[in-house]
């Protein structure tokens, strides 16, 4: 079945994780939201208030970024190899 680039960005983007579990990467994707989660919490219980709101926004941005970045690289990878499949069937 195709999947849409579109809906595997918007998922990322709503909720880490999510746009792998999209895509069939579910351990992946598992992993990545509960990391994001796990960031979120060390940051709030280990780091001081007032640099808890400079630090959190920077290591947990830095990696939902990635985890977009991340889906898109997986749902390229994907498709490429569903166009290699589509163009063997289509020679031989």
């Amino acid at each position: 079945m195709a999947k849409s680039l579109a809906l595997t960005i918007f998922l990322a983007v709503v909720i880490a994780g999510v746009g792998h579990i999209y895509l069939g990467y579910k351990k992946r994707g598992i992993i990545i939201l509960i990391a994001r989660i796990a960031i979120w919490l060390a940051v709030f219980w280990f780091i001081p208030f007032p640099l808890s709101w400079v630090i959190g926004p920077l290591l947990g941005g830095g990696f939902w970024i990635w985890q977009i970045i991340d889906a898109v690289r997986l749902y390229n990878k994907m498709k490429s190899r569903l166009d290699e499949q589509t163009s063997l069937r289509e020679t031989s």
